[in-house]
């Protein structure tokens, strides 16, 4: 049948350097893999894979878009843009310190950041994919009151849902979420071509009594309202660039992943919005994709959740999961959510 002739689109975000070293000692890496796998029915698979210290996913849809422009034969976008002017440390540096107390609660050096979890904790991580019907993200945003986004709304529904599932000794829970910078910086567009990453991780810590018995979705949906707000200005951004310039060469680390100021007795969990994802703009000349989804397997005990559009452009959601057995069951037990992704919706 002709839709199953159809493809995927799959992109794997990794944070690993992949070395080879030429004959004449110079070595570099290889930070994208491309693989598109054929099928006997006609459909096919195409698989990427990208180091996430090059670029962000804003930038790795740019190169998706003009690839599939490309090979259907139609009109290229306009090129992206490196210039490094856009994202230069300022000197000296104006950061105030309501700018330097946030940065420093949302990131440190990698030295003197909490220690991760056991490597066995990351290991029994699993991966699962749902949808949303529209309605239930419709839902959730009326439930999370007045003036709060879809994405708000998602969050803080899933902030309730990972304190049901943390461990005896973790008595607080931490939701952080990825907010891209580019607007921020540039609200006149300039930066709508950039190529890099433009990306800070805010969160909150609540305590696991209080968002599983005291809290509302409203009330929870107005506490990640106001972190992410905090975080989604041009001032924490470029006073980001100025704090990373001055750690230079040494790593840094995103607190929200080692559980905020909640440290090892918080479960974590960080929410990275894909709704940006131009799935209708990704057609190689084969039509449509029929499917398309990020994997996101970070190497530590946060769980990491991507929403996207659905290929259907119906207003449903799919949704990556990749996170701890505990949290995936209780996200699987609640009902009016996160449902399976069968293969009749895919294809039908």
């Amino acid at each position: 049948m002709d839709h199953y002739r159809r493809f995927t689109v799959f992109c794997y975000l990794d944070t690993l350097y992949i070395p080879i070293t030429f004959t004449n000692s110079v070595a570099c890496y290889i930070c994208t893999h491309l693989q598109v796998t054929k099928f006997k029915c006609g459909g096919a698979v195409v698989g990427c894979t990208f180091d996430h210290r090059v670029c962000d996913a804003y930038s790795f849809n740019m190169f998706l878009v003009a690839w599939a422009a490309t090979s259907r034969g139609g009109s290229v976008p306009p090129a992206p843009t490196f210039r490094r002017s856009l994202v230069s440390p300022r000197d000296p540096s104006p950061r105030t310190y309501a700018t330097n107390a946030l940065i420093d609660r949302l990131f440190s050096p990698l030295s003197s950041a909490s220690p991760p979890p056991p490597a066995t904790v990351a290991a029994t991580a699993v991966n699962r994919i749902y949808r949303i019907a529209a309605a239930d993200v419709a839902a959730l945003q009326v439930t999370a009151g007045p003036g709060r986004t879809k994405l708000e709304a998602f969050t803080a529904h899933l902030w309730q849902l990972c304190s049901m599932s943390g461990s005896a000794h973790q008595r607080l829970c931490c939701m952080g979420m990825v907010v891209d910078g580019r607007a921020r910086m540039s609200p006149d567009g300039a930066m709508k071509a950039y190529f890099g990453n433009v990306l800070t991780i805010t969160y909150g810590v609540n305590s696991i009594d209080d968002l599983r018995r005291r809290m509302a979705l409203a009330d929870v949906a107005d506490d990640v309202h106001r972190w992410v707000r905090e975080a989604a200005t041009d001032e924490h951004f470029r006073g980001l660039i100025d704090w990373v310039e001055a750690l230079r060469p040494k790593p840094a680390a995103a607190r929200a992943y080692l559980g905020g100021t909640g440290g090892t007795k918080a479960t974590a969990c960080i929410v990275s919005s894909g709704m940006g994802f131009p799935v209708r703009e990704i057609n190689f000349g084969t039509g449509l994709p029929a499917f398309a989804s990020y994997h996101f397997p970070w190497p530590a005990g946060a769980a990491y959740v991507m929403p996207m559009p659905s290929a259907r452009d119906d207003g449903e959601w799919v949704v990556y999961v990749h996170a701890a057995p505990e949290l995936v069951k209780v996200m699987e037990e609640e009902p009016t959510v996160f449902k399976v992704l069968e293969n009749s919706y895919v294809f039908g």
